[in-house]
């Protein structure tokens, strides 16, 4: 937990203050936050500025014209840098910096625009926690996975591991196959402790 908490923390400074526009990707902050948060950051730095000079009287005091010339200095410099990129950016990305995409909706678009015979980069999805696919999944990747599970028993592609297995939610692999795995022991202890008897042995069978 103070991990995610950390590592969320670092990713918001840096999207605040250094314009990593790699941020800007749904899965981090976000098209349209990683905006509000760059102009609202350059925006609070010339309030910082005037709210020093008029409040603070202190007898270190930095002088008033110094100060507005070196942070106009660093605003130019920053909306220089901004044109530069923005004329040499490819302009279907553009969008990307004011998108309101959240993490399960690029996945969504994602699964969407791969072709029938691209299950492998499909199957990548299933390895991202729930929340990035609970919302569409049961529309999209359940029946996805209910249809071509006999085959990619029988093909064995490379990214149908036993760890990839693990990452399926238990109601979106056929029942007959979870019962198989339970009497085989083919998923792990976690995954098999948390399929109730009812379901697994009793349970009706998805079709």
């Amino acid at each position: 937990l103070f991990g995610a908490f950390l590592e969320r923390s670092v990713v918001k400074l840096l999207a605040n203050f250094t314009f990593f526009c790699q941020l800007r990707h749904p899965k981090e902050v976000g098209g349209a936050l990683f905006m509000t948060s760059t102009v609202t950051s350059v925006a609070m730095s010339f309030v910082s500025v005037h709210l020093y000079t008029t409040q603070y009287d202190g007898s270190n005091k930095l002088d008033s014209d110094t100060l507005h010339a070196f942070l106009l200095t660093l605003y130019m410099i920053w909306l220089i840098s901004a044109i530069i990129f923005v004329a040499f950016i490819k302009r279907e990305y553009l969008h990307t910096f004011w998108s309101l995409d959240t993490g399960p909706e690029h996945n969504r678009k994602t699964y969407l625009a791969l072709r029938a015979d691209q299950d492998d980069l499909k199957a990548e999805i299933l390895r991202e926690h729930p929340d990035q696919y609970a919302s569409w999944g049961d529309e999209l990747l359940k029946p996805w996975t209910l249809k071509n599970w006999n085959r990619w028993e029988e093909e064995k592609p490379e990214w149908f591991t036993e760890k990839w297995i693990d990452c399926v939610p238990n109601d979106y692999v056929p029942f007959d196959w979870r019962v198989k795995y339970k009497k085989t022991k083919g998923r792990s202890e976690k995954r098999r402790g948390s399929v109730s008897v009812k379901e697994l042995l009793g349970g009706v069978e998805d079709k």
